[in-house]
């Protein structure tokens, strides 16, 4: 494979993490390697570190009388997975499911 400019792997790689496929499913559709593409995708993430830390709330601190409840989703993102959690969804399930997207 001939080398590609940064401009051009970076736009592989957000192809490849926009697609909602794996990356070796990606890979495999596109004739890059697996490996190839980690490795685009770690130096892409060291160059361009988040602007913002990731906040994290821990559920179980807010008291009930502040809690307010819709019928809307809680979006929680990982890597390139986005998870839509369901009103009342059970947190080991919610765990899991984060679990397998941040081994993708």
């Amino acid at each position: 494979m001939p080398r590609m400019s940064r401009e051009d792997r970076l736009a592989q790689a957000e192809d490849c993490l926009a697609s909602g496929l794996t990356v070796r499913e990606w890979c495999a559709e596109n004739d890059v390697p697996a490996p190839t593409m980690y490795a685009w995708l770690r130096r892409l993430r060291e160059e361009a570190p988040l602007a913002v830390a990731p906040a994290f709330v821990e559920l179980g601190d807010v008291p009930d009388s502040e809690r307010q409840v819709s019928g809307a989703p809680i979006v929680a993102r990982v890597g390139g997975v986005e998870l839509l959690l369901p009103h009342g969804f059970d947190e080991s399930d919610a765990a899991a499911a984060m679990r397998a997207a941040a081994s993708l």
